[in-house]
C-alpha cells in the first residue's frame, strides 16, 4: 500500500506540475530517422467497414468502463465522425508523420503482423519480442469489439500504428502525440522499451502526449478542444496511476485515482483564457521586430 501511495503521488505530481502548460510555443514535428511514405495499395489512413451489431455491442456494453472513467459517451463508441478524423489527419500531416499508419475502428491483424518486420527503426530483437506480445493481444482481444474493457485507443510503437475507436478529437490527437514523440527520437529502441515498462514508462510517455495535444490546440486557439482536453486527458492520465498495480480499466483503484484527475482538469479549464493570453504575449515578445 505504501508503494502504491508513493507511485500515486509521484505520478500525479509529475503529470500535473511538469506538463500541461499552454505558455510554451508549439513545435511541429519532423522525423529524426528516414520515413518512407505509403502507396496507393497501402494507404496511410484506413477505416473498418461498419458492422452494426458489432459496433453497437462494443459501444453499449464493452466500452462502458471507459465511458464511466472519462464520463463521456463518445469514448470508444466505434463511430468516428468526419470532424474527428480530419483533426487527426491534419495533425499527422502538419507534424510530418509520413510513416505512421492510422486505423479508424478497424480490425486488421494480418496487416499489422506484416507491418511489424517493416519497422526498421527499432532493434529486431526488441521489436519482435514486445511487438509480438502487443499483436497477440490485438489479434485475440480485438479493440474493434472490446475497446473500453480491454485496451482502447492506442499507439503501437512496434508497428508504428495508431488505432482509434473514440469520437473525441482530444483523445485522437493524444494518440498522434505518441507517434510524434517516437518519430523525433534517435534511439527508438530504448524509448520503446521504456514505454513497455509498467508504471514508470507509461506515466512519462502519457504525460508527453497529453502535453503535446494541449499545446497543439493552444497553437490553433481551439478553446473548445482545449476544454475537452482538460476534461478528458487529465483523468485519463490518472488511470495510468491507478493501473500501477493492475490493469488500467479493470482495476477498481482506477475509480479513486481518476477523481483528482477530473477535479484538476476542470480546475485548469477555468484558466484557459488567461493562459492563452500569456502564450500570445510570450510569442509576440520573442518575434523579431
Amino acid at each position: 500500500m505504501k508503494f502504491f501511495s508513493f507511485v500515486l503521488i509521484l505520478g500525479l505530481s509529475f503529470g500535473f506540475t511538469n506538463c500541461y502548460s499552454l505558455e510554451k510555443p508549439y513545435n511541429y514535428g519532423n522525423p529524426y530517422l528516414p520515413s518512407p511514405e505509403f502507396t496507393e495499395d497501402d494507404p496511410q489512413f484506413e477505416e473498418g467497414e461498419p458492422v452494426w451489431i458489432l459496433d453497437q455491442t462494443g459501444n453499449w456494453i464493452f466500452s462502458l468502463p471507459s465511458k464511466l472513467v472519462l464520463w463521456n459517451l463518445k469514448a470508444d463508441n466505434h463511430h468516428i465522425s468526419k470532424e474527428t478524423k480530419e483533426y487527426l489527419i491534419r495533425y499527422i500531416k502538419e507534424n510530418n508523420l509520413r510513416d505512421v499508419k492510422v486505423r479508424f475502428n478497424q480490425y486488421a491483424p494480418l496487416s499489422e503482423w506484416k507491418r511489424l518486420p517493416k519497422n526498421k527503426n527499432i532493434n529486431p530483437v526488441i521489436r519482435y519480442f514486445f511487438g509480438s506480445i502487443s499483436l497477440l493481444a490485438y489479434t485475440f482481444l480485438p479493440g474493434r469489439l472490446l475497446a473500453g474493457t480491454v485496451g482502447g485507443d492506442h499507439y503501437n510503437s512496434f508497428t508504428n500504428t495508431i488505432n482509434v475507436y473514440s469520437d473525441l478529437p482530444a483523445v485522437v490527437i493524444h494518440e498522434g502525440g505518441h507517434a510524434k514523440d517516437f518519430a523525433q527520437r534517435e534511439k527508438r529502441t530504448l524509448y520503446a522499451t521504456m514505454y513497455a515498462i509498467p508504471v514508470v514508462g507509461s506515466l512519462y510517455h502519457e504525460a508527453r502526449a497529453s502535453d503535446d495535444a494541449l499545446n497543439y490546440f493552444a497553437e490553433k486557439n481551439d478553446k473548445e478542444q482545449l476544454e475537452s482536453s482538460y476534461e478528458l486527458l487529465t483523468p485519463a492520465y490518472s488511470t495510468y496511476v491507478g493501473g500501477a498495480i493492475g490493469d488500467v480499466v479493470a482495476n477498481p483503484i482506477t475509480a479513486l485515482t481518476v477523481i483528482p484527475g477530473h477535479i484538476y482538469g476542470r480546475y485548469k479549464k477555468r484558466d484557459i483564457d488567461s493562459e492563452l493570453e500569456k502564450r500570445k504575449q510570450k510569442i509576440q515578445f520573442k518575434e523579431p521586430k
